[in-house]
């Protein structure tokens, strides 16, 4: 049976922020990624963060560097 794709989101990083800015990729689009790992970077008003994988696989990103997300928006997936 098939393992569903991994959507990887902009998290919650404080209760008091509804948004966050995606200020870099670490990985490229297509390279394989081990859970855990670092793969983007988000900044909110008051810090900047490195977010982890949340799955092994490829990396696909349908978020944009510079643009500003919603918690929860998805900026791309993790294919197995």
């Amino acid at each position: 049976m098939p393992v569903a794709d991994f959507v990887i989101r902009i998290p919650r990083v404080s209760v008091a922020v509804s948004e966050a800015e995606l200020v870099a990729f670490l990985v490229d689009a297509g390279d394989q990624v081990d859970e855990g790992a670092p793969i983007y970077v988000i900044a909110t008003e008051k810090v900047e963060q490195e977010i982890e994988a949340g799955a092994s696989g490829t990396v696909r990103w349908t978020g944009q560097v510079g643009e500003t997300y919603e918690i929860g928006a998805e900026i791309g997936v993790i294919t197995h």
